[in-house]
């Protein structure tokens, strides 16, 4: 296991020190937010996104203070709000006050005292500093403008050791969904933006058809 994590560092150091300098000037080209008229699409069952396996490969733990950055409807919020346990604590931020309108319902209709809503700005999740354990930013990586902006408002947010997963649709995986391919963003242009904010690489995982899934530490 140990092998393999090691062989995908050597290889995303490696495109980052031969490729991610044009990558990193090409102009960005952020995919439009969803729309909130289309949640019954976030809420459908994603054969192609595990949430329980994304859970599992988190490492988070009961107590824990974990942020769902760019949360859509929730469809992470619920489960990550079940890993922290009653005595943790997730923040469910997005831009779009519908989207969080969509969340408050859920978590009213479940009873869920460890939710807190926050309206976020496009590059300013506005929650504590140094308060978070994990920083969780899935499917939204490719429509942030200004990521170095986003990436730096995190990095402040999250305790010493804390984590930032990012989960986005790879440009190099086919998929018959997602947004166009030119809006997406490399995995090795991810790489690069988060160490030059100050996050260290740590892990990743390939285990799903149509994304990366990248682990940094602060």
């Amino acid at each position: 296991m140990k092998k393999g994590i090691y062989t995908c560092i050597i290889i995303l150091i490696f495109k980052v020190c031969f490729t991610g300098t044009s990558l990193f000037a090409q102009e960005r080209r952020p995919g439009k937010l969803f729309s909130p008229e289309k949640i019954p699409l976030l809420e459908s069952l994603r054969d192609w996104q595990d949430s329980k396996e994304i859970m599992d490969r988190l490492d988070i733990r009961r107590g824990d203070s974990v942020a769902d950055i760019g949360a859509g409807s929730g469809y992470f919020t619920i489960p990550l709000a079940e890993k922290v346990g009653s005595e943790g604590l997730v923040y469910a931020e997005d831009i779009q006050q519908e989207m969080l309108d969509y969340i408050s319902r859920k978590v009213e209709k479940l009873k869920l005292k460890n939710i807190k809503i926050v309206l976020g700005e496009t590059e300013d999740p506005a929650l504590p500093d140094n308060s978070l354990n994990c920083a969780f930013v899935a499917n939204t990586y490719h429509e942030v403008v200004s990521p170095l902006l986003l990436l730096g408002n995190i990095y402040k947010d999250l305790k010493t050791g804390g984590r930032l997963v990012i989960i986005d649709w790879d440009p190099e995986k086919k998929s018959p969904f997602g947004p166009p391919t030119e809006v997406r963003v490399p995995g090795e242009t991810v790489v690069k933006e988060a160490l030059e904010t100050g996050f260290s690489f740590w892990q990743s995982h390939n285990f799903m058809p149509y994304h990366y899934f990248l682990i940094f530490t602060k």
